[in-house]
């Protein structure tokens, strides 16, 4: 089992599989450094991976300060007027919501993939190679030789291994090589990366702290500032577009900065980077043998945190089935469902985040007083503050889109007939409706009812209800299951029903009041065997 791409979505393939103890390598051409973070928000989801691999309180704990302010700022420039601030608790001040035992943390890519890296170097069955190039790779019915090159000494060598996965990035060599295509709205700007460092910045411009300011002036909503380590002044502005024909050493740094500060300061740069923000996804996830994930089959605006968090999930997913592959217990239509559950899912994100991006041009007209010291310009900024919350502020309240993504129409997930609840980005309403994430509820000895799924299926069950047909089934076929007596009401209230099969990436595969007579096609059918 050979992954190519050592990004976070790579590491948490390699975490996923090595915690289901399958033997996997990792190649990677860099050497794992992180010099200019991509991202920066575990979202909730991710959080419930994190903490089933047992990772969670090293996310917590990552060195971004606990009691430094998470609030959103909308500036005409960080020396300017405050429009609006969309207040959220620090780190230190969080609390459970009533649907997760989990929340969106704040963690940089810089803290995030170290984090994931020594989980999966930790076991026993994962290698990582660093500094290894994937050169080529040819597929067939049997499984995938791969030429590799040690980009140190310059030695190749060919390696063959069962399936390979691409989570090698937007120019994806390995989606180049299947000839697999990406459709979508294409190409939506050139955003423009500056890293600095600046220790007091927010003093020096008398802002009260924040860790991410959106700037709109005179000419519309132009660029974003984040802090990223604010314990060593790290920070980065964002210009959201560029003419798309700058290139690092040629881009006005001093010039980008002064907009967005609103007056002249001293930083030391640490570096640029022009980028280009795409709406795309691949038309195939794989192709025979090979797999691709993360930014490898959808590039999306980074509006909604959703880019990495996304590639995660396909990890989760892709993981479980390529473990129930190889150890035997799968059936051979298991790996055909990956495109079929996470490419909906890809189109139904990569379209939110670019909602999102595009409410970001609908403030730019109208608004020359915008910075003027007069009635007229106060009344401004006080619609404006209002309508940025409203619209903009869209992108900061997720859980919906979070949470409650879903698997409809999956062919291992055996639908009940109920209706889905609505797919709200902001609102999640949680429901054990198959193909859904499994309901969190508390149980009696502190625990999250998401803390008993993962290693293999499964079933709840509410009351005495006879379970043997379902349970010979599984074990007749290898099928890893387990059940679990619930006397829970809450629990049972959000499951609905008396038995709930779930799955070992923790989404339900089917529910009832009583096991099929035909239990061994339920077992078939979500094993990916019929």
């Amino acid at each position: 089992m050979l992954i190519v791409g050592g990004g976070p979505v790579g590491l948490a393939l390699a975490a996923e599989l090595g915690w289901r103890g399958i033997r996997c390598e990792l190649v990677e051409q860099s050497d794992g450094a992180i010099s200019t973070p991509k991202m920066n928000e575990v979202n909730t989801r991710t959080m419930e991976f994190c903490r089933r691999w047992g990772i969670a309180d090293a996310v917590r704990n990552c060195p971004f300060p606990g009691d430094y302010s998470l609030d959103v700022v909308f500036v005409t420039s960080l020396s300017g007027y405050e429009l609006a601030r969309m207040r959220r608790p620090t780190r230190a001040q969080q609390k459970a919501e009533s649907f997760s035992p989990e929340r969106l943390q704040i963690c940089s890519q810089l803290w995030f993939d170290p984090i994931l890296r020594a989980f999966a170097q930790s076991q026993p069955s994962v290698a990582l190679r660093y500094r290894t190039r994937l050169e080529s790779f040819e597929a067939s019915a049997g499984g995938v030789s791969v030429e590799l090159r040690d980009l140190e000494t310059g030695k190749r060598e060919t390696v063959c291994a069962d399936y390979l996965v691409g989570c090698d990035g937007a120019m994806s060599a390995i989606r180049e090589a299947l000839g697999i295509g990406l459709s979508g709205q294409g190409i939506l700007g050139h955003p423009v990366h500056l890293f600095f460092h600046a220790p007091d910045l927010l003093g020096q411009c008398g802002k009260a702290p924040g860790v991410f300011f959106l700037a709109i002036d005179r000419n519309g909503l132009w660029a974003n500032i984040r802090v990223i380590d604010p314990a060593n002044g790290l920070w980065r502005l964002m210009a959201l577009d560029s003419d798309g024909k700058q290139r690092p050493d040629t881009v006005d740094r001093a010039a980008l900065l002064h907009r967005a500060v609103g007056r002249p300061i001293e930083v030391e740069w640490k570096g640029v980077s022009v980028w280009t923000r795409r709406s795309v996804v691949a038309d195939r996830y794989a192709h025979g043998r090979v797999f691709l994930a993360g930014d490898a089959v959808h590039q999306l605006s980074p509006t909604g945190a959703l880019g990495m968090n996304t590639g995660i999930g396909d990890a989760v997913d892709l993981g479980w089935k390529l473990a129930a592959t190889l150890s035997g217990w799968a059936g051979p239509e298991l790996l055909a469902s990956y495109d079929a559950e996470r490419r909906p899912i890809g189109l139904r994100n990569v379209g939110m985040a670019a909602e999102f991006y595009l409410a970001h041009g609908e403030f730019s007209g109208g608004i020359a007083a915008i910075e003027d010291d007069s009635d007229v310009g106060r009344q401004l900024r006080q619609r404006l503050g209002e309508s940025l919350m409203r619209d903009v502020g869209r992108m900061f309240r997720t859980a919906g889109l979070q949470l409650g993504y879903r698997y409809e129409n999956s062919p291992i997930c055996i639908a009940d007939g109920t209706p889905p609840p609505p797919d709200d980005p902001e609102r999640f309403i949680p429901s054990a409706r198959p193909g859904s994430r499994a309901p969190h509820a508390p149980l009696a000895d502190g625990r999250s009812t998401l803390d008993l799924f993962g290693r293999g299926f499964m079933l709840l069950r509410f009351g005495d209800v006879p379970t043997a047909a379902l349970e010979r089934a599984a074990q007749t076929r290898g099928v890893p299951l387990t059940v679990t007596d619930l006397d829970a009401p809450e629990a049972a209230a959000l499951y609905e029903c008396r038995l709930v099969l779930v799955r070992p990436d923790g989404h339900v595969a089917w529910r009832g009041d009583a096991v099929p007579t035909e239990a061994a096609k339920l077992i078939d059918l979500v094993r990916g065997a019929r």
